[in-house]
């Protein structure tokens, strides 16, 4: 089960408590998802029998992302998800999109159209509480003590909307598909009193992710860690609601001779497969084929179909009595190879195109126009120039820094490289500039305007870019530049610029962080 909370942040459990919980649910790995963290990084093992895995939720401004199979990186993840998505990628594991359909406005996704190979929570534990009608609740809360399977599957829906959404991305890429329990293990009421209802293990046993693996686990937490998150990245796998039936013995699978493909798998229309969905299914239950979302075959306990056409085939099984699917599985994918290319790159972060700079703002050959700027309690190095620091051996901007903690005097503390002065940008479509560090990080790109309205008669607007020890260049385009001013004009006037900024602070880099950063050629283009 994925999408647990613990107390490292609103949950109410220990990784101990999650774990037993895990264990009598019958769970065989259980990836803890705290919120902006990797607090428990250090407790991802084996206990108990059970694998603990540790990811993050990552809170951004177009909902809210799963970072599953990643190292706890040397930065902090920004609120851009397109961003996000492009550092969980480069950190080699999957993103997924938290409950994107839920009630609650701030919680809903709103990045459909962004660009990678980022999955999808199909159904998630809390949307369920958040979604039902208040009699329902009520009558839940009744039954909870009694049987909270039977409480807890009463307030269950998959929202129409939800699977459209899906079948729209299936259309152009290969789009995993989970059930994430978002259990908090309980709720809390105050400081000191926490009701566990709807507690870990009654989430964990609602519903389930069944991963399809290459090999048996193997006992080796990090290795089978790492297949866990693989399978589902490439769909390999279903979601059954357990507490209805247990979903082990469904399968769905394409056949052609000797041949067998699963979920996840993408067939060439040559093989002229077969697909076929059953298994240990509950009596009476209605199986569902469907084709780029549309129904194609409906049957009573089994689908056998002869492919005919390509497209995204995927399976909804309904047990007798229910509206919510008892299963719904990832695709089978049958495409001809060109077709398979073509979803695969579309799946890519794009890579932008760096033009060359038309006009040079600083190469740091001379007296430099950036000085190094801090807070109070922050220690930069004041000397910003690195003789030998550039590229070729030639002078750079350096920014050596270690960030103090936080403070209710300094809350964020921050060290930067500073340029305030009037500059005429006008005609130019980005700021471009060489950049390389002693490790990664994430680094704000300020671009300050004149704006009356402001606190200081700026206008701060902000972009960030990800910062290796390699030398690269980087463009990055003036209208992604964003501002949170509450007296935005609403625009970066380029013809007013009053300043370009390069400065790390706690929303990127953790407490405490030391290193050094250059920075060279800074221009537009």
């Amino acid at each position: 089960m994925l999408h647990v909370h613990s107390v490292h942040s609103d949950g109410v459990g220990d990784v101990d408590e999650i774990v037993a919980a895990a264990k009598r649910a019958r769970l065989d790995f259980v990836i803890i998802t705290d919120h902006n963290d990797f607090d428990v990084k250090p407790q991802e093992r084996y206990s108990d029998g059970v694998l603990v895995i540790v990811g993050t939720e990552i809170s951004t401004r177009s909902g809210h992302v799963l970072g599953l199979g990643v190292p706890e990186p040397t930065f902090r993840f920004t609120d851009d998800a397109a961003e996000v998505f492009e550092d969980v990628d480069h950190l080699g594991g999957l993103a997924m999109v938290a409950h994107p359909m839920s009630p609650e406005s701030d919680f809903q996704w709103r990045g459909w159209d962004l660009p990678g190979s980022w999955g999808i929570e199909l159904l998630n534990g809390d949307s369920q509480w958040r979604a039902a009608p208040w009699p329902a609740v009520i009558g839940s809360v009744i039954n909870y003590p009694l049987d909270s399977s039977y409480a807890l599957l009463k307030v269950l829906t998959l929202p129409d909307e939800a699977r459209r959404r899906w079948d729209r991305l299936l259309i152009t890429r290969n789009v995993p598909m989970v059930v994430g329990s978002d259990a908090h293990g309980g709720v809390r009421l105050g400081s000191q009193v926490t009701v566990p209802v709807p507690s870990y293990e009654a989430l964990f046993r609602l519903a389930q992710n069944h991963v399809l693996l290459d090999e048996p686990l193997t006992g080796d937490a990090a290795r089978d860690a790492a297949a866990i998150v693989s399978s589902l990245k490439r769909g390999r796998g279903y979601v059954a609601l357990d507490a209805l039936a247990t979903g082990t013995g469904f399968f769905f699978n394409a056949e052609s001779g000797s041949q067998q493909w699963d979920m996840g798998d993408t067939v060439s229309l040559s093989s002229s497969p077969v697909l076929r969905a059953g298994g240990q299914v509950p009596d009476g239950s209605t199986v569902t084929l469907r084709r780029n979302g549309d129904v194609i075959s409906r049957n009573e306990q089994a689908v056998s179909w002869p492919v005919m056409a390509p497209g995204v085939y995927r399976v909804e099984v309904n047990a007798p009595g229910w509206d919510v699917p008892w299963v719904v599985s990832n695709p089978i994918y049958v495409f001809d190879p060109a077709e398979r290319e073509a979803r695969g790159q579309r799946s890519l972060i794009p890579v932008r195109d760096v033009p060359p700079p038309k006009l040079i703002v600083d190469n740091f050959e001379s007296a430099s126009s950036f000085e190094s700027g801090s807070d109070a309690s922050t220690v930069v190095d004041r000397n910003v120039t690195d003789v030998k620091g550039g590229m070729d051996g030639s002078r750079a901007a350096r920014l050596s820094f270690q960030l103090s903690p936080p403070t209710a005097e300094i809350p964020s503390p921050f060290a930067a490289l500073v340029r305030l002065r009037p500059d005429d940008l006008s005609g130019s479509l980005g700021l471009t500039f060489l950049v390389r560090s002693d490790r990664e990080y994430r680094v704000w790109v300020q671009v300050r305007d004149e704006n009356t309205r402001s606190e200081d008669g700026t206008e701060w607007w902000y972009a960030s870019v990800r910062s290796a020890p390699e030398w690269r260049r980087v463009a990055i385009p003036f209208q992604q530049f964003r501002t949170r001013d509450p007296a935005s004009d609403g625009r970066l006037s380029l013809d007013k610029a009053r300043g370009i900024v390069f400065i790390l602070d706690s929303g990127v880099a953790r407490p405490g962080t030391r290193g050094v950063i250059w920075i060279d050629d800074v221009g537009v283009y």
